[in-house]
Protein backbone atom coordinates (compact mmCIF):
# COMPACT_ATOMS: atom_id res chain seq x y z
CA UNK A 1 0.00 0.00 0.00
CA UNK A 2 1.37 3.42 -0.91
CA UNK A 3 2.24 5.70 1.96
CA UNK A 4 -0.20 8.26 0.69
CA UNK A 5 -3.12 5.83 0.74
CA UNK A 6 -5.44 6.33 3.72
CA UNK A 7 -5.76 3.46 6.09
CA UNK A 8 -9.06 1.59 5.66
CA UNK A 9 -11.65 2.39 8.27
CA UNK A 10 -12.89 -0.68 10.06
CA UNK A 11 -16.46 -0.85 11.26
CA UNK A 12 -16.79 -2.64 14.59
CA UNK A 13 -18.76 -5.86 14.28
CA UNK A 14 -21.27 -4.61 16.81
CA UNK A 15 -22.00 -1.34 15.00
CA UNK A 16 -25.29 -1.26 13.08
CA UNK A 17 -25.15 -0.88 9.32
CA UNK A 18 -26.32 2.47 7.90
CA UNK A 19 -30.14 2.94 7.92
CA UNK A 20 -30.57 -0.22 9.92
CA UNK A 21 -33.42 -0.59 12.39
CA UNK A 22 -34.23 -2.93 15.21
CA UNK A 23 -35.74 -6.22 14.17
CA UNK A 24 -39.55 -6.12 14.34
CA UNK A 25 -39.80 -2.32 14.44
CA UNK A 26 -41.63 -0.71 11.49
CA UNK A 27 -39.55 1.63 9.32
CA UNK A 28 -39.57 5.28 10.33
CA UNK A 29 -41.69 6.32 7.35
CA UNK A 30 -44.20 3.47 7.65
CA UNK A 31 -46.95 5.63 9.14
CA UNK A 32 -46.93 8.03 6.20
CA UNK A 33 -46.82 5.12 3.76
CA UNK A 34 -50.18 3.77 4.97
CA UNK A 35 -53.03 5.47 3.07
CA UNK A 36 -55.01 7.82 5.31
CA UNK A 37 -58.28 6.26 4.18
CA UNK A 38 -57.14 2.84 5.38
CA UNK A 39 -56.19 4.20 8.80
CA UNK A 40 -59.48 6.07 9.23
CA UNK A 41 -61.55 3.13 8.01
CA UNK A 42 -59.88 0.70 10.40
CA UNK A 43 -60.12 3.21 13.26
CA UNK A 44 -63.81 3.81 12.63
CA UNK A 45 -64.62 0.11 12.45
CA UNK A 46 -62.66 -0.51 15.66
CA UNK A 47 -64.47 2.26 17.53
CA UNK A 48 -67.78 0.82 16.32
CA UNK A 49 -66.95 -2.75 17.32
CA UNK A 50 -65.07 -2.24 20.59
CA UNK A 51 -66.20 1.22 21.70
CA UNK A 52 -63.99 4.19 22.41
CA UNK A 53 -62.57 2.80 25.65
CA UNK A 54 -62.00 -0.64 24.13
CA UNK A 55 -60.02 0.71 21.16
CA UNK A 56 -56.32 1.40 21.59
CA UNK A 57 -53.96 3.22 19.24
CA UNK A 58 -51.35 0.58 19.96
CA UNK A 59 -53.60 -2.21 18.67
CA UNK A 60 -54.58 -0.15 15.63
CA UNK A 61 -50.92 0.48 14.86
CA UNK A 62 -50.17 -3.23 15.21
CA UNK A 63 -52.90 -4.11 12.70
CA UNK A 64 -51.58 -1.46 10.31
CA UNK A 65 -47.98 -2.54 10.71
CA UNK A 66 -46.73 0.81 12.02
CA UNK A 67 -45.39 2.16 15.28
CA UNK A 68 -48.10 3.54 17.56
CA UNK A 69 -45.84 6.52 18.28
CA UNK A 70 -45.66 7.30 14.58
CA UNK A 71 -49.44 6.95 14.34
CA UNK A 72 -49.77 9.45 17.17
CA UNK A 73 -47.51 11.88 15.36
CA UNK A 74 -49.54 11.64 12.18
CA UNK A 75 -53.09 11.62 13.63
CA UNK A 76 -52.70 13.03 17.13
CA UNK A 77 -54.32 11.59 20.24
CA UNK A 78 -56.94 8.85 20.29
CA UNK A 79 -59.58 11.56 20.68
CA UNK A 80 -58.25 13.32 17.58
CA UNK A 81 -58.29 10.04 15.66
CA UNK A 82 -61.91 9.41 16.72
CA UNK A 83 -62.96 12.83 15.43
CA UNK A 84 -61.03 12.38 12.19
CA UNK A 85 -62.56 8.93 11.61
CA UNK A 86 -66.11 10.15 12.25
CA UNK A 87 -65.68 13.19 9.99
CA UNK A 88 -64.22 11.02 7.23
CA UNK A 89 -67.09 8.54 7.44
CA UNK A 90 -69.78 11.20 7.29
CA UNK A 91 -68.07 13.02 4.43
CA UNK A 92 -67.77 9.81 2.44
CA UNK A 93 -71.25 8.38 2.94
CA UNK A 94 -73.51 11.17 4.20
CA UNK A 95 -73.90 13.36 1.12
CA UNK A 96 -76.74 11.40 -0.57
CA UNK A 97 -78.90 11.91 2.52
CA UNK A 98 -78.06 15.52 3.38
CA UNK A 99 -78.37 16.63 -0.25
CA UNK A 100 -82.10 15.80 -0.31
CA UNK A 101 -82.84 18.89 1.80
CA UNK A 102 -81.58 21.04 -1.10
CA UNK A 103 -83.65 19.37 -3.82
CA UNK A 104 -85.57 22.41 -5.05
CA UNK A 105 -86.88 20.38 -8.00
CA UNK A 106 -89.11 18.36 -5.65
CA UNK A 107 -92.13 19.44 -3.63
CA UNK A 108 -91.86 19.11 0.18
CA UNK A 109 -93.70 15.80 0.43
CA UNK A 110 -91.63 14.20 -2.30
CA UNK A 111 -88.46 15.45 -0.61
CA UNK A 112 -89.55 13.91 2.69
CA UNK A 113 -90.37 10.59 1.06
CA UNK A 114 -87.05 10.52 -0.79
CA UNK A 115 -85.21 11.49 2.40
CA UNK A 116 -86.67 8.56 4.33
CA UNK A 117 -85.82 6.10 1.57
CA UNK A 118 -82.28 7.39 1.33
CA UNK A 119 -81.80 7.38 5.10
CA UNK A 120 -82.95 3.75 5.31
CA UNK A 121 -80.49 2.91 2.52
CA UNK A 122 -77.73 4.76 4.36
CA UNK A 123 -78.53 2.86 7.57
CA UNK A 124 -78.25 -0.44 5.71
CA UNK A 125 -74.94 0.60 4.18
CA UNK A 126 -73.41 1.96 7.40
CA UNK A 127 -74.15 -0.41 10.31
CA UNK A 128 -70.91 0.59 12.03
CA UNK A 129 -72.06 4.23 12.24
CA UNK A 130 -75.30 3.02 13.79
CA UNK A 131 -73.23 1.10 16.36
CA UNK A 132 -71.27 4.23 17.29
CA UNK A 133 -74.44 6.33 17.45
CA UNK A 134 -76.11 3.78 19.72
CA UNK A 135 -73.10 3.44 22.03
CA UNK A 136 -72.44 7.18 22.34
CA UNK A 137 -76.12 8.12 22.62
CA UNK A 138 -76.52 6.33 25.95
CA UNK A 139 -73.98 8.41 27.88
CA UNK A 140 -73.14 12.07 28.24
CA UNK A 141 -69.61 12.43 26.85
CA UNK A 142 -67.61 14.83 24.72
CA UNK A 143 -68.10 12.39 21.87
CA UNK A 144 -71.89 12.66 22.09
CA UNK A 145 -71.54 16.46 22.22
CA UNK A 146 -69.41 16.27 19.07
CA UNK A 147 -71.90 14.11 17.18
CA UNK A 148 -74.85 16.26 18.22
CA UNK A 149 -73.23 19.61 17.47
CA UNK A 150 -71.77 18.72 14.07
CA UNK A 151 -74.22 16.21 12.63
CA UNK A 152 -77.34 15.30 14.59
CA UNK A 153 -78.56 18.79 15.48
CA UNK A 154 -78.04 20.22 11.96
CA UNK A 155 -79.93 17.25 10.52
CA UNK A 156 -82.73 17.76 13.04
CA UNK A 157 -83.01 21.47 12.17
CA UNK A 158 -83.30 20.62 8.48
CA UNK A 159 -85.87 17.90 9.22
CA UNK A 160 -87.89 20.32 11.38
CA UNK A 161 -87.98 22.77 8.50
CA UNK A 162 -89.04 20.05 6.05
CA UNK A 163 -91.76 18.85 8.44
CA UNK A 164 -93.02 22.43 8.56
CA UNK A 165 -93.12 22.69 4.78
CA UNK A 166 -95.08 19.44 4.50
CA UNK A 167 -97.54 20.50 7.22
CA UNK A 168 -98.21 23.70 5.31
CA UNK A 169 -99.66 21.73 2.40
CA UNK A 170 -101.11 18.58 4.00
CA UNK A 171 -101.74 16.92 7.38
CA UNK A 172 -99.23 14.51 8.87
CA UNK A 173 -98.99 12.54 12.09
CA UNK A 174 -97.94 14.62 15.08
CA UNK A 175 -94.58 13.08 15.92
CA UNK A 176 -91.51 15.10 16.77
CA UNK A 177 -88.53 15.08 14.46
CA UNK A 178 -86.33 13.68 17.24
CA UNK A 179 -88.71 10.75 17.78
CA UNK A 180 -88.84 10.08 14.05
CA UNK A 181 -85.05 10.20 13.86
CA UNK A 182 -84.88 7.62 16.66
CA UNK A 183 -87.15 5.33 14.64
CA UNK A 184 -84.82 5.71 11.66
CA UNK A 185 -81.53 5.27 13.50
CA UNK A 186 -82.32 2.99 16.42
CA UNK A 187 -85.14 1.18 14.64
CA UNK A 188 -84.17 0.69 11.01
CA UNK A 189 -80.47 1.17 11.72
CA UNK A 190 -80.43 -1.32 14.58
CA UNK A 191 -82.07 -3.94 12.37
CA UNK A 192 -79.35 -3.69 9.73
CA UNK A 193 -76.59 -3.57 12.36
CA UNK A 194 -77.85 -6.72 14.09
CA UNK A 195 -77.15 -9.57 11.70
CA UNK A 196 -76.21 -11.94 14.58
CA UNK A 197 -79.62 -11.33 16.16
CA UNK A 198 -81.40 -12.10 12.88
CA UNK A 199 -79.41 -15.30 12.56
CA UNK A 200 -80.24 -16.27 16.16
CA UNK A 201 -83.92 -15.71 15.36
CA UNK A 202 -83.63 -17.99 12.37
CA UNK A 203 -84.27 -15.23 9.83
CA UNK A 204 -80.70 -14.66 8.73
CA UNK A 205 -81.79 -14.64 5.09
CA UNK A 206 -83.21 -11.17 5.76
CA UNK A 207 -79.62 -9.94 6.03
CA UNK A 208 -78.66 -11.40 2.66
CA UNK A 209 -77.14 -8.57 0.59
CA UNK A 210 -79.52 -9.35 -2.27
CA UNK A 211 -82.52 -8.94 0.03
CA UNK A 212 -81.41 -5.65 1.60
CA UNK A 213 -82.75 -3.27 -1.09
CA UNK A 214 -86.19 -4.81 -0.66
CA UNK A 215 -85.95 -4.49 3.12
CA UNK A 216 -84.90 -0.85 2.75
CA UNK A 217 -87.99 -0.13 0.67
CA UNK A 218 -90.26 -1.98 3.11
CA UNK A 219 -88.96 -0.03 6.10
CA UNK A 220 -89.18 3.31 4.32
CA UNK A 221 -92.70 2.67 3.00
CA UNK A 222 -93.91 1.51 6.42
CA UNK A 223 -92.54 4.56 8.22
CA UNK A 224 -93.92 6.92 5.59
CA UNK A 225 -97.33 5.25 5.67
CA UNK A 226 -97.49 5.90 9.40
CA UNK A 227 -96.32 9.48 9.03
CA UNK A 228 -98.10 10.55 5.84
CA UNK A 229 -100.44 7.80 4.74
CA UNK A 230 -100.17 5.69 1.55
CA UNK A 231 -97.81 7.04 -1.10
CA UNK A 232 -99.23 8.54 -4.25
CA UNK A 233 -97.96 7.41 -7.64
CA UNK A 234 -95.74 10.50 -7.82
CA UNK A 235 -94.48 10.42 -4.23
CA UNK A 236 -90.86 9.62 -5.03
CA UNK A 237 -90.40 10.37 -8.73
CA UNK A 238 -86.74 9.42 -8.91
CA UNK A 239 -86.64 6.63 -6.36
CA UNK A 240 -85.02 4.12 -8.70
CA UNK A 241 -82.56 6.62 -10.11
CA UNK A 242 -81.56 7.76 -6.63
CA UNK A 243 -81.36 4.33 -5.02
CA UNK A 244 -78.29 3.97 -2.81
CA UNK A 245 -76.24 0.91 -3.69
CA UNK A 246 -76.07 -1.43 -0.71
CA UNK A 247 -73.23 -3.87 -0.31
Amino acid sequence: MAASDPAPTKTPASAPAPNSRRRGRPPADAASAVPEERVLHLAFESFAEFGYEGTTVRELAKRLGVSHNLLNVRFGSKADLWRRAVDWRVARFGAPVFSVFDRTDLDPESRLRLLVHRFCGWAAENPSFISISHAEGRRSTWRLDYLVALYIQPFKHSLDALFGEVLAIRPMRGISSSAFMAMLVQGVGFYFASTPMLEALGVGEEADPEAIPQRVGQFADTLLAGLLGPASSMAVPDRQADAIPVT
